[in-house]
């Protein structure tokens, strides 16, 4: 059986040790020793540049709607932000229920055309399953018409684009822990973000709470999105397995985009990265994808189909009905994969 999330142990002399630092200073939340032990540690092992600040939070849907209240509250102002059809509904939920939802281009992100700059302020560009998009792009497109730029990279953690982690790039870009994420232990997420926009977004987190005033002033767009050391610890821990777990899945990714490449007429989901990305999932594109995916399942290799667009739209829509997202975690096998390749091929059209 092929499961679509890697068994991943946990090493609890290693939990233990690191509660001590929580426990001799009864600081399990707010600012815990652990938490800001595991910014650090994202900084050195994803190669976060200093100009970015990290911040740890409950998940990785609070880090979206913290962002784009830190944003704005930065700058006094209630801002409306495109997010694209082909993602998660985090972008266009809660805090983000008023989102302009837009079509894909071909190339996988938001359709820069069918946003109307009178109405935007911001775009959130999703980098899908460990893929990037073109970033320069949006890039470019953000600074000619002066709009912010968040990359929702919630299963893109350490993927790179132009020699540096895709996740350095836009005024913020946003991380998931899931337990279904390739980095990822229970649940959790964090934010990389402009240094400027620090001390609001950790406001932001703590209920908009600014304590540097002497009354703790409060603010509206604020909540509860902190991470407490009992999430941080188990994060912690699995990503001491940091390097294996990369060159483990590099490898079945690397390994199945060689069996499968004398195949014209499967494709990958677009993807403009160095080298292989890290994926949370193998994303294939062909026109019998449901037929295929069937087989799949029949031989108990779990496989899905990502993303329902969140709207109808022509690009996103096509894209939905033939793509077949397959399991690439780093337990799988190079059994494993031949097994794959080998129905996909027998079964395609």
């Amino acid at each position: 059986m092929v499961s679509w999330v890697a068994r991943k142990s946990i090493n609890h002399e290693r939990v233990k040790e690191l509660l001590k630092k929580s426990i001799e200073k009864n600081h399990f939340t707010n600012g815990s020793p652990l938490v800001e032990m595991l910014e650090n540690r994202i900084r050195e092992t994803l190669k976060i540049e200093d100009s970015k600040a990290i911040i740890c939070v409950s998940n990785g849907t609070a880090a979206i709607w913290a962002a784009v209240a830190a944003i704005e509250l930065y700058h006094s102002k209630d801002m409306t932000f495109y997010t694209q059809s082909f993602t998660f509904p985090a972008s266009a939920q809660g805090y983000l229920d008023n989102a302009r939802i837009v079509d894909i281009d071909h190339d996988g992100g938001i359709d820069l055309d069918l946003i109307d700059l009178n109405t935007c302020d911001g775009i959130i560009v999703t980098n899908v399953f460990g893929n990037v998009v073109d970033i320069s792009k949006y890039e470019s497109w953000c600074k000619t018409h002066n709009k912010f730029l968040i990359f929702d990279n919630a299963a893109t953690s350490n993927t790179f684009y132009k020699g540096r982690n895709s996740c350095n790039y836009g005024t913020a870009s946003t991380l998931s822990f899931h337990h279904t994420k390739p980095i990822g232990f229970g649940e959790g997420g964090c934010v990389i973000i402009d240094k400027k926009f620090e001390r609001t977004f950790r406001n932001i987190i703590n209920f908009g709470i600014d304590n540097t005033s002497p009354i703790g002033k409060w603010h509206r767009k604020g909540g509860n999105y902190k991470m407490s050391d009992l999430q941080a610890v188990y994060i912690i821990q699995y990503l001491d397995n940091f390097d294996v777990i990369v060159n483990k899945k590099n490898d079945v990714y690397g390994y199945f985009v060689n069996r499968i490449s004398e195949r014209q007429d499967i494709k990958f989901f677009p993807n403009f990265s160095d080298g292989i990305p890290f994926v949370s999932c193998i994303s294939i594109l062909m026109d019998n994808s449901a037929e295929v995916m069937q087989k799949l399942l029949d031989n108990d290799i779990y496989c899905r189909k990502y993303y329902t667009p969140l709207i109808p739209g022509p690009v996103a829509t096509a894209m939905y009905n033939q793509i077949i997202c397959i399991s690439c975690t780093d337990d799988m096998t190079r059994d494993d994969v031949d097994r794959i390749v080998s129905i996909i091929q027998l079964n395609c059209n």
